[in-house]
């Protein structure tokens, strides 16, 4: 859900290793991935189910996931599916194991307004402000359209500091009129992924049926879908919803994850495999039959998008799908009318910075079904992130160790009183602006606080916090040092 947490750690990685290796200049092993445990062997015994199986059993390794399930369907119910591994609370992965959703509820979303514009209940045509006057603060462009919402053509940026906020419990109609206009609004009219549209989309539904999202939700998708033990209400999600796992330092760290109320439309779903198969299979038909088809919009990124659904050709088969993440947990959806097959995939380990090695698990399912090939997974940037900064820390401990010693064996270099002055003023400069340019210039560029990396990325985080502990270090004790050698100078 977050791409704008790995524009982060990336953004933290070049700030810090430009200015902190020049506040250097101016003064002179991870774990393993952990091994899931032993899995389950699903009641069927057909071929493709094997071969599920033992994809499940490679991928969750691969990518250290504690556990991970996946689904075949196809229109009649379930083809082939697979788990292994444990939940966040240790017990075995199943069929009825609870997984949180992420942006694959932007799926549940559309196909709800979908239904409602069926029933006459809802018009994409008309404008969001007319539905929802308190939103006028929050709109770019108040020609903005419910359509628009649908396929992210608002206008409106990814503004993750106003959108997972685990605290919230008031409804979606409610959190729009305390939300401004986001920095980074661009033209309506060009697609920007951007959960806010999904949030006004709840809100847009809970206005128009007088009624809650879940309600709704439950009306024109779940029940429909036969999957209505999905998971709707927070304090039902609280109870039943298991930790999930962050990476951290090569291995998997858990982490309770929230809930937020005004966020059901855009991420914050649950359920099992049992129940997103279920509701994948419906969907297929819904798609087979041509009965929820919306108009698509060109992302420019060679796919299009329509009713919460991307649209790609893989493999030579029209593909509708989309991937969901919060921290910790994974899940994938992929429907191929043209092979009558679907495909629905969930883990219990996310983090931002191995989204591209997480997002090609739920690709090669895809492939799987689709012609039974599958990629080698991309290596993780983590390592590479971590080195690098882990690096740097070693630089600047080097440097305090070094100046450490001079102060204290009393070891002193002639010092007069302007070129002093002037290391002092060039070490301040270049130690300000690591700690600026990390703790505030960063964050605002990409807008992503650390809070929010440490919910993402905990180790990387944790690593950076360091970097900027020595950096300070370092820096005042080559402060300290100039004085002190200037002192002992002028008094031998």
């Amino acid at each position: 859900m977050v791409t704008g947490v790995r524009r982060a750690l990336v953004g933290v990685l070049s700030v810090v290793a430009s200015v902190g290796l020049a506040t250097g200049s101016a003064a002179a092993a991870p774990d393993a991935h952990s091994q899931p445990a032993a899995h389950s062997q699903p009641d069927a015994d057909s071929q493709p189910a094997a071969e599920l199986q033992e994809s499940i059993d490679t991928w969750a390794s691969d990518i250290g996931a504690p556990g991970m399930t996946a689904q075949i369907v196809d229109l009649d119910g379930v083809v082939a599916e697979a788990w292994t591994g444990v939940d966040g609370r240790g017990a075995p992965v199943d069929a009825a194991t609870t997984f949180v959703w992420g942006s694959v509820s932007k799926q549940f979303t559309a196909a709800t307004v979908v239904g409602l514009e069926r029933e006459g209940v809802i018009d994409e045509q008309t404008p969001v402000l007319e539905i929802l006057p308190q939103a006028k603060d929050m709109l770019g462009d108040p020609a903005t359209t419910v359509g628009d919402l649908v396929h992210h053509t608002s206008g409106l940026p990814h503004d993750i500091t106003v959108t997972d906020d685990w605290t919230r419990r008031e409804s979606a109609s409610d959190a729009v009129a305390s939300i401004a206009k986001p920095t980074g609004t661009s033209e309506r009219g060009t697609f920007q992924y951007s959960s806010l549209n999904y949030l006004l989309l709840q809100a847009v539904v809970e206005q128009t049926t007088h009624g809650s999202f879940a309600d709704a939700l439950t009306a024109e998708v779940l029940e429909p879908a036969d999957a209505t033990a999905t998971v709707t209400d927070p304090d039902v999600y609280t109870q039943d919803v298991p930790p999930g796992n962050v990476p951290f330092f090569g291995s998997a760290r858990p982490i309770d994850v929230g809930v937020d109320s005004a966020g059901l439309g855009y991420g914050y779903l649950a359920g099992s495999i049992d129940d997103l198969g279920r509701y994948a299979s419906w969907r297929l038909g819904e798609l087979k039959n041509g009965e929820d088809r919306v108009p698509e919009v060109d992302t420019g990124q060679g796919t299009e998008y329509g009713d919460g659904l991307f649209h790609e050709n893989i493999a030579g088969q029209d593909v509708w799908w989309h991937s969901g993440a919060v921290p910790g947990y994974y899940t994938y959806v992929a429907l191929v009318p043209g092979q009558d097959k679907a495909v629905v995939l969930a883990t219990n380990r996310y983090g931002e910075i191995e989204a591209e090695r997480i997002a090609a698990v739920g690709r090669n399912v895809t492939t799987l079904v689709l012609d039974g090939s599958t990629s080698e997974l991309p290596s993780s940037l983590a390592f590479t992130v971590l080195g690098v900064l882990l690096a740097i820390v070693a630089l600047l401990v080097v440097l305090i160790v070094w100046v450490t010693t001079r102060l204290f064996t009393g070891r002193t270099r002639e010092r007069s009183l302007a070129g002093a002055a002037v290391r002092i003023v060039i070490t301040a400069l270049l130690g300000g602006a690591v700690l600026f340019g990390a703790y505030i210039g960063v964050p605002m560029l990409v807008g992503a606080s650390l809070s929010v990396m440490w919910l993402w990325a905990p180790d990387v985080t944790l690593v950076f916090w360091i970097l900027l502990g020595t950096v300070f270090l370092a820096s005042a004790l080559v402060v300290t040092n100039e004085v002190v050698n200037y002192s002992r100078f002028r008094h031998r």
